[in-house]
């Protein structure tokens, strides 16, 4: 396979990201700016939200410390991005002319990673966001006058109801024109009442928005430069450009925390399935050198397949859901946090059953207790009861996924990582099967306490102190309950032997 050159196809362009409020949309900026100076400009199309301009929005990200070492290499980064002011909701990507005009003349990269990652997202606001905006995205790359390149960013899970997912499209879930008539057409009521119907066998309207997705990408790009990368569930960065960042509580790492707060202590799950994790930055190399591959390709000729990347770590570097609960005690315990309320203890359970009754009494039994005692003493904490509703709403959401395994194939992955050239490699680092997983969550786990919860390292002997007392505390607890189980079946025995013998 030919030898892929990174900074040379980037030399001199223009691109155009979407979705760079986003988790990978940051990252990919980031490193865009960091690792390839050769480009020549980077438009950024971001909504107004909140009561924020898309120029405030943009600043905001910029503050973030996953900037902090590019301001340091580069302190002028910044004239190299232009905000633009677009939703991906709207026709034409609510464009003014004069952006639109400006992107068409201008731009020869494209990575449209603008999307809803919410599984529960009512259906008319996946289909505008996850369908519509990636519609409207392919018809304006096809006004482009130097499109080079066109990366559409989906997600592992478009096929989540086939137990092998190969590198290629498979079966469209519903057709375009159909689905935007009923979505345009029928009242919220009755399209929520069809939604069973419409989904078929997709669990949730992401997976099976994003699946739809692929086909608008598959069916309006003859001739076009583009590609389908397939990241798995992305949790933070492994090496660059900070060890451990990440800045939200999306999957994964919403439990992690959730545990180590001493919040969550019990998941539904299958403790033999694959996690299935990506770090961030991995994910975005990789991403980088698909774009890379589709310059160097060039306008494919007519009736070609759209190249498809799985990039999952489940095949060549697999993480059962066992070694996950591991590594997170093993590596949170030396560094809690100073906000913990509880000390970690967390179960995972295959059967739905065991997992509600360890709720009933890990989660709802002591929330109820506490926030009584709150209210006695007219505390201004926040309602335990309300929040374990919300994290059991979560579980129910994800857990299609937490409780099954998929087989993946990576074969595109692997022959892009092997066209990289051995200089590139270390920059654009994406090779799952190289990831030392203990290292990886020693450096995650600090980083979310660092980065998340915002407690710097120097009040890890505060919160040890407050950790140890909770351990303690919660031994007490067991030997407790322990004791008065046994007096409780003595009980009975006994009072079940005099009945026999009365």
């Amino acid at each position: 396979m030919e030898a892929i050159d990174i900074y040379k196809s980037f030399e001199g362009e223009s691109i155009l990201v979407t979705g760079a409020t986003g988790f990978v949309g940051k990252v990919l900026v980031e490193k865009l700016l960091r690792t390839v100076p050769q480009i020549r400009h980077i438009y950024v199309l971001i909504r107004s939200k909140k009561g924020q301009s898309p120029e405030e929005r943009t600043a905001k990200i910029f503050e973030d410390p996953l900037f902090s070492v590019l301001d340091k290499i580069e302190p002028k980064w910044r004239s190299k991005v232009t905000t633009l002011k677009g939703d991906c909701t709207a026709p034409e990507l609510g464009l003014s002319p004069e952006d639109k005009s400006l992107l068409i003349s201008e731009v020869g990269v494209v990575f449209h990673g603008a999307a809803t990652v919410r599984f529960d997202e009512e259906l008319r606001s996946a289909f505008n966001i996850n369908i519509r905006g990636t519609k409207e995205l392919i018809l304006l790359a096809k006004q482009m006058k130097s499109l080079k390149a066109l990366i559409h960013i989906s997600t592992a899970y478009t096929n989540c109801h086939l137990k092998i997912i190969e590198e290629k499209l498979y079966e469209q879930p519903y057709e375009y024109n159909k689905l935007e008539q009923m979505v345009d057409n029928l009242d919220p009521e009755i399209l929520q009442k069809l939604l069973p119907k419409i989904l078929g066998p997709w669990p949730n309207t992401y997976s099976f928005t994003k699946a739809v997705a692929e086909h608008v990408i598959n069916d309006n790009s003859a001739g076009l430069p583009v590609a389908i990368f397939r990241p798995a569930i992305v949790v933070g960065t492994a090496y660059e450009p900070l060890i451990g960042w990440t800045d939200n509580l999306y999957g994964p790492t919403g439990l992690v925390v959730g545990a180590g707060c001493g919040v969550i202590h019990s998941v539904y799950g299958d403790v033999n399935g694959n996690a299935n994790l990506v770090p961030v930055d991995m994910v975005v190399s990789a991403i980088i050198a698909a774009a890379s591959k589709a310059i160097q390709r060039g306008s494919p000729p007519e009736g070609s397949e759209v190249p498809i990347y799985n990039y999952v770590s489940s095949t060549d570097n697999p993480l059962k859901w066992s070694e996950f609960k591991n590594y997170i005690e093993l590596h949170g315990d030396p560094v809690p946090p100073i906000r913990a309320v509880w000390c970690y203890f967390m179960t995972i359970h295959r059967f739905w059953i065991a997992h509600l009754i360890c709720t009933m009494f890990l989660h709802y039994l002591p929330a109820l207790i506490l926030d009584a005692f709150g209210k006695l003493t007219k505390s201004d904490m926040p309602s335990l009861f309300n929040i374990y509703k919300k994290v059991d709403k979560y579980s129910e959401v994800i857990s299609y996924f937490s409780i099954r395994s998929w087989t993946f194939t990576n074969e595109n992955i692997k022959a892009l990582w092997k066209s990289l050239p051995d200089k590139d490699k270390q920059t654009f680092n994406f090779d799952i099967e190289s990831l030392d997983w203990n290292k990886f969550f020693y450096t995650y786990i600090r980083g979310l306490r660092v980065y998340l919860l915002k407690d710097e390292m120097d009040t890890i002997p505060k919160a040890t102190i407050r950790w140890r007392r909770f351990q303690m505390a919660h031994r007490i607890m067991k030997i407790v309950f322990s004791l008065l189980a046994v007096q409780a079946a003595w009980f009975v025995i006994r009072f079940s032997y005099s009945l026999v013998n009365a």
